[in-house]
């Protein structure tokens, strides 16, 4: 057995005394004298990096085929691998907090320096949304208002007409929820004054918080609530406490929070508001629904305003869809920037976030994206082109498939590691992550309808019309042809072909190729384009496999 000791950059063998001054960087075995150097540097050569029967091995063996990159299949990587594919998932509400990486949003949003957060579908909206209320922090209280599968007629039905006009009619209601919620927080926060606590217990405390629906309809009726709303809580009014109208609960709550909140963190988060964002049949039914959005960043915008002059801390925050707030019009639209975060990742990002799942799953803290990746990917190229003339690192190879959003990426390594645990490999190779290409681009296809179903209900026969055009790129004229052909071939309805396309570019599943850029514009990059009819169009390449183009 050879021993070596280091000192003053030189490597001595104790055996022979000899010395080196390099280290092989594949087997670790000192190399490289002094001679050898002044011999190198006599010919111009470059400083090799590995020792002579590691070069010699190179040489026989191509590097894509070096089984000395590979690493054998373990317990270890089994349980690695089962830990990916079984608990990693794309839904916040299914995954452990630990996987959670806490991006600057977040502070900005416990700090109360935003109130509105809005991001593509996928790019981490429930996730955050699910962390705020999971805060541990004794003096923070925070309750989710998912409105999936809610009946939103419920909420209309609730309009104010006689104290607002359009698009503000809402506003009372969002107030009065918003309002009920930090009501519901402060029975839990033991700093309150027990009796007023008591009295809102016997108010808000009856009904379960996942049931969003029935709390709305119960806190809504207008027998709730009566003793509260008169001389219970010393508000007393003048006027017959049976006939009180929004306004007059709406201030009598407010009075209470501002009484009594003391100095706790109330936070009322709203998610998942795109359950009624459909393709509208009547433009009434359109206008509703985005009033409806309106009065809530209004009624928001409003709380905000009195509760900070106050110097009390009550935040509710809205989550919502970049596309839907898009469609927003309003004249004090302009003036919520300040209170809005956008949403967005660039590769930095992504790779921080990936750095962090990795030290969380293997249980390590590498300072380094490169070395948390290579515990779980082999560091060899995917070789592409025709005879494997062109390669390319395996991140930007799974990077170039998404849609820059950090549930691609989980989709895609879980891809990776089911194949993996499949072939027993020690790490996931590069034909794995190009095997995987196929199953992500079915996963890209089908995210790629359920965002636009609502919009575009015949999304399956428009990205099957892509698949006969059967081109990575075309032109205007092109698409339009074959839109037209579908149309009278089908009783599809029949739409402003420009509608199609934007509708297809805010999707993801379609950008531009600028005849002088060298990367195609897509609407997810981080400084978005605007879509130009005139350029050539390009299909996205993560949904290549899924639509058959090649």
């Amino acid at each position: 057995m050879l021993i070596y000791t280091k000192a003053g950059g030189i490597i001595m063998s104790e055996t022979n005394h000899e010395e080196f001054l390099l280290v092989c960087e594949d087997c670790g075995t000192p190399f490289f004298t002094a001679e050898e150097k002044a011999f190198y540097e006599s010919l111009g050569y470059v400083m090799p990096k590995r020792c002579k029967p590691c070069r010699d091995r190179v040489k026989k063996v191509p590097f894509w085929e070096d089984p000395g990159s590979a690493m054998p299949y373990t317990e270890e990587m089994e349980r690695i691998y089962n830990t990916i594919c079984d608990d990693w998932s794309i839904e916040a509400k299914k995954e452990d907090v630990a996987y959670f990486y806490n991006v600057e949003e977040v502070n900005a949003l416990l700090d109360g320096k935003k109130s509105f957060l809005i991001g593509r579908k996928g790019s981490g909206k429930t996730s955050i949304a699910q962390y705020l209320c999971q805060v541990p922090d004794c003096n923070l209280f925070a309750e989710k208002l998912s409105f999936k599968n809610f009946p939103f007629n419920r909420l209309y039905s609730l309009e104010n007409t006689s104290e607002y006009t359009t698009p503000n009619q809402y506003i009372s209601i969002w107030k009065y929820l918003i309002y009920s919620y930090v009501c519901r927080e402060m029975i839990q926060n033991e700093s309150v004054d027990a009796d007023i606590r008591d009295k809102l217990s016997k108010l808000y405390g009856g009904v379960s918080s996942g049931n969003l629906k029935n709390m709305i309809g119960e806190w809504t009726n207008k027998a709730f609530g009566i003793e509260l709303f008169g001389s219970g809580l010393s508000y007393e009014r003048e006027r017959n406490t049976d006939n009180l109208d929004w306004i007059d609960k709406i201030e009598i709550l407010e009075s209470i929070i501002l009484d009594y909140c003391g100095d706790a963190k109330y936070f009322v988060v709203f998610d998942e508001l795109d359950e009624d964002y459909r393709d509208f049949p009547t433009k009434e039914e359109e206008t509703r629904y985005m009033c409806m959005l309106t009065s809530l960043f209004k009624a928001v915008q409003d709380i905000r305003s009195i509760f900070d002059d106050s110097g009390k801390q009550v935040y509710p925050v809205v989550f919502l869809r970049s596309d839907i707030y898009e469609r927003i019009t309003d004249s004090d639209k302009n003036k919520w920037r300040e209170s809005l975060i956008n949403m967005e990742w660039d590769t930095a990002r992504l790779q921080n976030m990936l750095k962090h799942r990795l030290n969380v799953l293997f249980g390590e803290e590498h300072e380094e994206f490169v070395e948390a990746w290579h515990k779980l990917f082999e560091p060899r190229k995917v070789k592409m082109g025709n005879r494997a003339s062109r390669e390319m690192d395996i991140y930007d190879y799974i990077e170039r498939s998404t849609e820059m959003r950090p549930r691609d990426f989980i989709r895609y390594v879980k891809e990776c590691a089911f194949l993996a645990k499949q072939e027993k490999q020690g790490r996931i190779t590069p034909k794995l992550v190009k095997d995987a290409d196929d199953n992500f681009s079915e996963y890209l296809k089908n995210e790629t309808v359920d965002e636009l179903f609502a919009r575009l209900p015949e999304v399956n026969e428009i990205l099957g019309l892509l698949s006969t055009i059967r081109k990575q790129s075309f032109s205007f004229a092109i698409f339009e042809k074959e839109y037209n052909e579908l149309l009278e071939r089908s009783d599809l309805p029949k739409r402003d072909v420009k509608e199609v396309l934007l509708l297809l570019f805010d999707a993801g599943v379609i950008g531009n190729q600028p005849s002088m850029a060298t990367q195609a514009l897509f609407k997810f990059a981080k400084n978005t384009p605007r879509f130009n009819f005139k350029e050539t169009m390009i299909i996205h390449r993560g949904l290549y496999r899924a639509l058959q183009i090649f």
